[in-house]
């Protein structure tokens, strides 16, 4: 089922060369074909295969929106010309016959096209798969640094009128066709443009064309040098500006039009959400919403992800596994008008129901505008922590749109109690959904799990660990945890401990640099994607944070059977029971005191932490389980459809 387009006018038009490459063709148009957006023609250039796989393929290869064509052996680049002369799309976009796209690429290249009328082409960061496994991460497009390296990668999409005025791919070249057509463009004026993302695979087998070129790479580059040696001579002489760079800001006009995009779009009995937030760094909240879409079913569901800060995206990988899409909306616009642009296209085009905001400042600002144009779109604010000492607490913000928020979502009662008793909103909008841990996962090491384990770490089996798990931020407050760990070390002269830190963040140097000459008994381990095997051999997770939601890392942790420190803070009181399940300390001017002489009795009475040890374990598979989250936020989803606000 599509967004109304007209099928006969392609929006893009992919362009394949084809030699001797049957056995990987098919593929390579299959993952075009699977595209977000279908208004696409792929037209493959078949140029004189011999190989009689391949030739038998394009005797009976039959692909929806594929045409053939078929000339004598004459190299890529005339290949190209051919099948671009051939193409009615307003954007082409050239695919090598053994490479693949990710399905939102050609979207995303449309997208930065249709509003910037001064960017000719747009590349992406590339994947290689098959035989080796190697990224290649762009800088943002300049036409200095083109001139110094090709900085685009060859399979990237253009304007057809670029094309045009450029006289098309030089057929006469000795190589570098790619890196020759796109300095051969912005001579032109054209400006180029970089989507920070993995959307295009490369795929490295045997001996490719790239491969061959190698070894004359000195005398294609002094090819490229003398015929275009204006650009070259300009930049040599320091007279180049950067006039080319990328620019988000280049078009004034950001009303894109949705009739121009033929998107897939999902089955009517799926529900469809679109989730906000801020970015996908490894987090609490980040982590929150993993878990849930990892264990939603991709059959009732269709998910579309939203980010509305730039920021570096570990958990990107994950979250595309269990998303139907992830627009990262600072890898193609800055300003909120855009992304409000961009969001607005988003709900139209799939049909989202339900707009799912996770902290993003952005995702409220724009709700006036979104509930005046899609009255039928619910709204959920997602509410983990009430922190008002610092300028960016979200809840303050989140207030200030009641008049267009359907429903709060909030894990923990107090949290609740602080909606309804401080900021007077309605409780009959609040509901209350306990986070939820994967058990099978997070669980209780076996004696041989954790003697490997700690090996492998190089911990000696006779040291005691305490984990510190999470950013290192100051809303964590991770030079506290080092400040105790110092208190407790200078009191052990029997070097009983040991400490590790988890996590990444703005404080990792200050993290560091307070450590100093105690780094091998408090030791940064940075991000990390086994968490759950760390915890099999930590005796104790120590928090230090000032403020906190329903901790997912002490949801994990006690799930874990791993008994848990922290401060009496909103959130850890939620979950921990003093001295049955783990261990509150009241924040004082001794706090630090306390906290270090109670964190070694714990250490050093193993029947005690053993017995905190099972009541976290059994607190965990009684009231957070993966299965009754799973179960409450389907609920919710189907009776804000239904119309029916939950409380």
């Amino acid at each position: 089922m599509f967004i109304h387009s007209q099928e006969s006018e392609p929006l893009v038009s992919v362009v394949i060369a084809c030699y001797n490459y049957g056995v990987y063709l098919e593929e390579a148009i299959d993952s075009c074909l699977a595209s977000t957006i279908q208004n696409i023609e792929i037209i493959v250039v078949d140029d004189g295969s011999t190989d009689p796989y391949t030739v038998e393929l394009f005797r009976t290869m039959k692909k929806p929106k594929t045409k053939v064509i078929r000339q004598e052996n004459k190299g890529i680049p005339a290949a190209l010309n051919r099948g671009i002369r051939e193409a009615r799309g307003k954007y082409i976009f050239r695919l090598d016959a053994d490479d693949r796209i990710h399905h939102t690429l050609l979207e995303k290249g449309a997208l930065v096209l249709d509003t910037r009328p001064h960017v000719g082409f747009v590349t992406c960061y590339l994947q290689a798969f098959d035989q080796e496994n190697w990224t290649w991460i762009l800088p943002p497009f300049s036409l200095a640094q083109l001139l110094r390296d090709n900085i685009v990668v060859g399979n990237s999409m253009f304007r057809r009128a670029a094309w045009e005025g450029s006289g098309g791919f030089d057929e006469q070249g000795k190589g570098y066709e790619d890196w020759d057509f796109w300095i051969q463009l912005t001579s032109l004026g054209w400006g180029g443009f970089c989507i920070p993302e993995l959307l295009f695979f490369y795929r490295r087998h045997g001996e490719t064309e790239s491969v061959r070129q190698f070894p004359r790479q000195n005398e294609l580059r002094e090819h490229l040098r003398r015929k275009h040696h204006r650009a070259y001579s300009m930049l040599d002489a320091g007279q180049l500006e950067y006039s080319m760079r990328q620019s988000s800001a280049i078009s004034a006009n950001w009303n894109i039009q949705s009739d121009n995009y033929m998107v897939t779009k999902p089955a009517d009995d799926k529900i469809k959400i679109m989730i906000i937030m801020p970015w996908l760094i490894i987090g609490g909240a980040e982590t929150f919403f993993l878990d849930l879409l990892e264990a939603m079913p991709r059959d009732q569901y269709h998910i579309t992800l939203v980010t509305t800060i730039r920021e570096e995206s570990p958990l990107y990988q994950r979250y595309d596994q269990c998303t139907d899409e992830i627009f990262l909306l600072p890898s193609i616009c800055e300003l909120p008008e855009q992304m409000e642009a961009i969001i607005h296209y988003l709900i139209e085009t799939r049909g989202i129901q339900i707009l799912h905001n996770n902290n993003s400042e952005v995702g409220y600002n724009i709700l006036p505008g979104l509930k005046a144009r899609f009255p039928h779109l619910k709204t959920i604010a997602l509410l983990h922590a009430y922190v008002p000492e610092l300028p960016w607490d979200h809840v303050r913000h989140s207030v200030q749109f009641d008049p267009w928020i359907d429903c709060y979502n909030v894990c923990r009662q107090s949290m609740k109690d602080t909606l309804t008793s401080l900021f007077h909103i309605n409780p009959e909008k609040i509901c209350l959904l306990p986070n939820g841990i994967n058990t099978n996962l997070y669980r209780p090491g076996t004696a041989e799990e954790y003697a490997i384990l700690k090996q492998g770490f190089n911990i000696p089996l006779d040291k005691k660990v305490v984990s510190y798990i999470a950013r290192l931020n100051i809303d964590k407050d991770p030079l506290k945890f080092i400040s105790i760990a110092k208190q407790m070390i200078a009191a052990d002269s029997a070097d009983r401990y040991r400490f590790l830190i988890v996590g990444e963040g703005p404080l990792k140097q200050q993290v560091i640099e307070a450590i100093g000459s105690l780094s091998s008994k408090i030791i940064v381990l940075g991000a990390r994607g086994d968490v759950h095997q760390i915890l099999k051999f930590t005796d104790v997770m120590a928090s230090t944070s000032p403020s906190e939601g329903l901790p997912i890392s002490g949801l994990e942790a006690m799930a874990a059977g791993v008994p848990v420190i922290a401060f009496a803070v909103r959130g850890w009181m939620d979950l921990i029971h003093q001295h049955h399940d783990g261990i509150l300390i009241g924040r004082s001017e001794a706090e630090e005191l306390d906290y270090a002489q109670q964190l070694m009795y714990l250490l050093d009475h193993s029947e005690w932490r053993e017995r905190m040890s099972a009541a976290a374990r059994q607190k965990i598979e009684t009231y957070y389980g993966r299965e009754a989250f799973l179960n409450r936020y389907q609920a919710l989803y189907r009776l804000l459809v239904s119309g029916i606000i939950p409380h």
